[in-house]
């Protein structure tokens, strides 16, 4: 790489996108909030993306709700084969360098594609074990169909599927602080009584946690609760405010859609921040630090635009 000059710089979306289209073996694109490209004798040779996390629960996830907002995934690494040794290691951290401080940085790699995230441990990011969305739907073609593409569908409800309620603004409610007012309120009823009458299975006790296994009662779970519990009126406005949206399901059904067991994919953190602030980060992770899991990368064939990819 002596005789070669190396040139991380920002681009722009009409360059980064035919990258992620064409070139990723997700052929879609993604949030996208940097993006930039790796140049070599002022030829493009990778690109890499940093966006917002696909969920604020993930974000939270990491460090808890004080740091969420910093929190960016790098969610595509895409390079051509045959490049100078560390030059891989080298566009990471050099992209990262152009971030703004402080930055959260989580990333995935996918075991399902035999990926093992080898670039995140070269450049010291922290392996933080699996994560534990293990389903993905796929079409009649058992081809993966994206969750976020359901979107599309519920946009003026093209299916004309039933509506449903949705509640308000959910991302922006203390979970915290919503478990801990229906841990008060508990009682002597148990999760598995709770279920019973409900008619759930292992689901009620997810109202009650403190972690990132949270989740929401429904609308009308909540105000079902609220005569069992006989708790006041306190988070009414927030917890039963709804919209009517395209029911998620009936969209599933009919596109035809199935849902597949998969593993857990590789999830690595990097605090991008002076030595103090990453300091104070690292005191709130919420995720178990573990050692870097080993295996064989595999690489792919890019049929649309020829010649070997290196796909992160």
């Amino acid at each position: 790489m002596a005789n070669k000059k190396v040139v991380v710089r920002p681009i722009q979306k009409a360059e980064y996108e035919k990258w992620l289209l064409q070139k990723h073996y997700a052929k879609r694109l993604c949030s996208v909030s940097y993006a930039y490209g790796l140049y070599i004798n002022k030829m493009i040779e990778g690109v890499i993306t940093f966006g917002m996390p696909p969920s604020s629960n993930l974000a939270e996830s990491i460090c808890g709700k004080e740091y969420h907002k910093i929190v960016l995934e790098l969610n595509r690494l895409i390079t051509n084969e045959n490049l100078p040794k560390n030059t891989l290691s080298q566009f990471v951290s050099k992209a990262i360098k152009n971030l703004p401080k402080p930055k959260i940085i989580v990333s995935f790699a996918d075991p399902n594609m035999n990926h093992n995230g080898y670039i995140y441990q070269a450049t010291n990011f922290i392996y933080t074990g699996k994560s534990t969305n293990t389903q993905q739907l796929v079409d009649k073609d058992g081809k993966e169909f994206h969750f976020r593409n359901i979107g599309h569908y519920q946009k003026n409800n093209k299916l004309n599927v039933n509506l449903v309620k949705r509640r308000k603004d959910e991302e922006k409610i203390d979970k915290i602080e919503i478990a801990k007012y229906l841990k008060l309120h508990k009682g002597d009823y148990t999760a598995k009584k709770l279920d019973k009458i409900f008619g759930y299975k292992d689901t009620s006790a997810h109202w009650f946690r403190l972690d990132s296994g949270f989740s929401f009662p429904s609308i009308d779970d909540w105000i079902k609760l609220k005569k069992l519990l006989k708790f006041n009126n306190k988070y009414d406005d927030i917890m039963t405010s709804y919209k009517l949206v395209p029911d998620v399901s009936e969209i599933v059904k009919k596109l035809k859609l199935k849902k597949k067991q998969i593993q857990g994919k590789h999830r690595y953190i990097y605090i991008f921040s002076d030595k103090k602030t990453k300091k104070q980060i690292l005191s709130k992770l919420r995720l178990k630090v573990m050692k870097y899991p080993k295996s064989i990368n595999k690489k792919y064939e890019n049929i649309n635009l020829g010649g070997q990819m290196l796909l992160i």
